[in-house]
């Protein structure tokens, strides 16, 4: 889920249009916090230390395969900047979704904990 929504939203924002865009950003965010969600303790960090790459990895590839001609020689470092630039919001935006969802997660096992 945490690679395989982003994917979805990556290859319907391509076909829809140059770029990523909106569905790309909501399907990063929601795969982000599910992987949060559905992650032990141990894979929190995981979660939150590859929500960047997993997000930096799909755009590129994504991009890169649709639009393989234009990527030749120096055209694509300057892509892979561009990737990178156009897609922090999105990458900050899964980090504070699984942010929110392991600090949820935290909480209501803590409340668990005093009532039980």
């Amino acid at each position: 889920m945490g690679v395989g929504l982003p994917l979805v939203g990556a290859v319907v924002d391509e076909f829809s249009g140059p770029g990523m865009g909106i569905v790309f950003a909501v399907c990063a965010v929601l795969g982000t916090g599910f992987a949060a969600a559905l992650s032990t303790r141990r894979g929190w960090w995981w979660v939150l230390a590859a929500s960047p790459l997993v997000v930096l990895g799909v755009t590129a590839a994504v991009e890169f395969s649709a639009n393989s001609e234009k990527y030749r020689g120096n055209a694509l470092a300057t892509g892979s900047a561009k990737w990178v630039v156009h897609g922090f919001p999105v990458m900050a935006q899964a980090a504070a979704a699984a942010a929110v969802v392991i600090v949820a997660r935290v909480v209501l096992d803590r409340r668990g904990q005093q009532h039980g």
